[in-house]
Parts: structure tokens; sequence; C-alpha cells
């Protein structure tokens, strides 16, 4: 006679799989881009090789006795986002850029067929998810992102500079002479002016606008020209007239041959050189508003100042005349120099004239020939010598 009954029912205690996955490249295309503006082209070129990306979706049982693996072709609610410059959008399946597997075992494949911007990345979000129905029941969510960028690989452009502004001004009175024109050359941050991969090429701008190459001291136009080296311009300023501009160009090989002619991709730079005598306060000493009588001359020293103070050895630049008159008589000339020893005549009126020499002019013959020293150079003066 049975006295107690008891039924249990045995199954497998599945224990709920682990999720793991990532984003793989599928091929050889890689995700980073170069980019070379020079050339307008994308290397890797994603509209004619895509990019191919596998949100690889795992869900592996732990105990080992069912092993599911790579779950893709049972996802559901699988969808793709592109966020560029902070924006997000879906990625739906009539955008042309891209192309996603929707069924199969590469179930969630992604090909990107656009380029990237350098200055602005691509990042991808993939979701989806898959239901363990045949044992736990319970939804894993797959969430991945992937970054693709472009780099810039444009080779950098040569950058020519001088050391002059556009216009310089140069105060006979005050600025040394000489004048140096230095001329560098910039690529991607590096100076290479030395480095033997370029070369610099200067000009002078005649009336004309049109230019002539210096490239010695000995030419005909060149008497204003000190020296002339791999990238400097010398020039004497007594030479140069009221004014004088230059252009400098320049050519550049990355290899080490830079061509023996201007580059003309190379932006060339100019600058003119302008002779300019600033504001002057002029006045004379050495002549009393009254004179003991008897006296038959007077000696009045220019003084010439500007901002500076007193102006050393104007005579070398300027010019000072000194006139007298009586009464109501026009005023004549006596002397000319920084001081000088007048007549003296009472009740007189001294007045003094002060004027610019000018620059050193070339000396031509009646012919309107140069005339020349014995080394063939101009002779050269002031036009008030």
């Amino acid at each position: 006679m049975e006295i107690y009954s008891k039924q249990k029912k045995i199954q497998v205690n599945y224990r709920p799989p682990q999720a793991s996955g990532k984003i793989e490249v599928v091929g050889s295309v890689p995700s980073v881009q170069v980019y070379q503006a020079d050339k307008g082209e994308y290397t890797p070129d994603y509209t004619l090789t895509p990019l191919t990306l596998f949100p690889r979706c795992n869900a592996t049982d732990p105990s080992a006795l069912t092993v599911p693996g790579t779950v893709n072709s049972k996802l559901t609610n699988m969808q793709w986002y592109e966020t560029i410059g902070g924006k997000r959008k879906l990625i739906e399946s009539t955008n042309a850029d891209y192309e996603i597997t929707t069924d199969g075992t590469n179930k969630g494949q992604l090909k990107v067929k656009k380029n990237v911007s350098t200055t602005q990345a691509l990042t991808l979000d993939f979701y989806g998810e898959y239901v363990d129905s045949g044992r736990s029941g319970q939804t894993y969510v797959f969430r991945y992102t992937y970054l693709v960028r472009s780099v810039d690989g444009t080779e950098a452009s040569p950058v020519l500079m001088i050391d002059c502004p556009t216009g310089r001004d140069w105060n006979p009175l005050r600025d040394q002479s000489q004048q140096t024109i230095t001329a560098k050359m910039i690529v991607a941050d590096v100076d290479v002016t030395t480095s033997g991969k370029c070369k610099f090429f200067f000009y002078r701008v005649l009336d004309t606008g049109a230019l002539e190459a210096i490239t010695s001291t000995t030419g005909d136009n060149d008497w204003e020209v000190v020296s002339v080296s791999a990238n400097q311009l010398t020039v004497d300023m007594d030479y140069i007239g009221n004014e004088q501009s230059y252009v400098v160009k320049a050519s550049y090989d990355a290899g080490g041959s830079p061509a023996s002619q201007p580059d003309g991709s190379i932006a060339y730079k100019s600058t003119t050189l302008r002779r300019r005598i600033p504001a002057l306060d002029v006045d004379y000493s050495g002549v009393p508003g009254e004179v003991p009588g008897g006296t038959t001359a007077i000696y009045p020293e220019a003084v010439i100042r500007d901002t500076l103070g007193t102006v050393p050895t104007p005579e070398t630049v300027l010019e000072c005349s000194w006139l007298t008159k009586v009464g109501a008589g026009s005023y004549a000339l006596k002397a000319q120099g920084m001081s000088a020893e007048i007549p003296y005549q009472d009740g007189m009126m001294l007045e003094m004239q002060v004027t610019d020499r000018g620059p050193w002019a070339a000396v031509v013959d009646s012919s309107g020939k140069y005339v020349t020293d014995s080394q063939g150079r101009p002779l050269v003066a002031r036009k008030s010598n």
C-alpha cells in the first residue's frame, strides 16, 4: 500500500548568456582617410571603395553547454546613426551614402560610401536587440560606437616672407644709409631658408613697371646695390632717388633641387623704400636782437631739431641759405652753410632758409650719358652740388 507520493520536474537550468562584441573593419579598406587638398583626392576614396563595418554581436552561454556565438541574424530593432559636427541623425535605407545589410549572418553590416571631412570626424552608432527566446526570454541590447576620420595629408605650401613692410620710410638725417631686405621661406612652420630647397630672386621695379633682375653690384642700374646674396639684398639708400620698389620671388623643391626660375605658385613679396625727412624745428643762434655800435658782421649758426633733439651733421642732407634786406628792398642771398659770416647793416632783416639737398643723382654729360669713374661706375652728386 502506497503511503506517500511526490513528483518533481527536472530540466536544464540555463544560465543567462553573456553579451559581447565590437565593430570590426571588414576587408583591407582602413577607417582613416588621407586627404590631399592640393590634389583634391582622398586615399582611400570611399565613394569608389566603401569602408565596410560589421557590428559583431555575441551571446555566449557561460556553461558552454550551448554556444550561440554570433547572433546578428537574429537581431531586432537594428539601427545605425551618424553624428557629424554634433548633429546625430538616423541612417535610413534611402540614404545613398550608406548601405546596410538587413538579413543573414552579416545582418547589421554597414558600408560607408562617402568621404569624411578633415575638420569634422564621422561618428557611427550601432543599436540592436537580441531576444533569448529559447531559454531565458531575456532581451539583450548591443550598442557600439565607431569613429571614422580623415587626416590632412596635403603637402605644405611654401610661404615666402621678407623682413620689410610693404612700405618703409628712410630718414636720411637719422637712419643708416645701408638697408637690407632679407627673404625667408617657411614650409609647415619650418624655416627652410638655408636648407638648399629654395632659391630667391630679387628685382628692381623700373619706372615702366617692368621688373629688372638684380644679380650683382655691377649692372647698368645696380649702382645702389651694396651686395646681393642667396637671400639678402643690401642697398644704399642715398642712391635710390626719392623712392624705389623691389620685388622678391622664390622657387622651392622638397627634394632639394629648386628651379632656377621663380615659381609662379609662390606668392611674391614687394616693398617700396622711400626717402622721407620728418617735420623739423629750425632756428638759428648767435644773432642778438641788438648789437654794439661799430659791428661790421654777424655770425649766425643754424640749429636743426627733430623729435629726438638736435640733428647731428645736418649739412650732409640739408642746405642753409642766409638772406638779408634793408628797408623795403628785396631779400638777397649773402651766404650758405650751417654757419656764416654776414656783413652787418643797421636795421637789416635776416632770413634763414633750409632746403633739402635731395638724393644723390647720377652725373650725365651734355649728351645724356653717365659720367663714370675709372671702374666704370657712374659719378653721383646731390642736386645742389
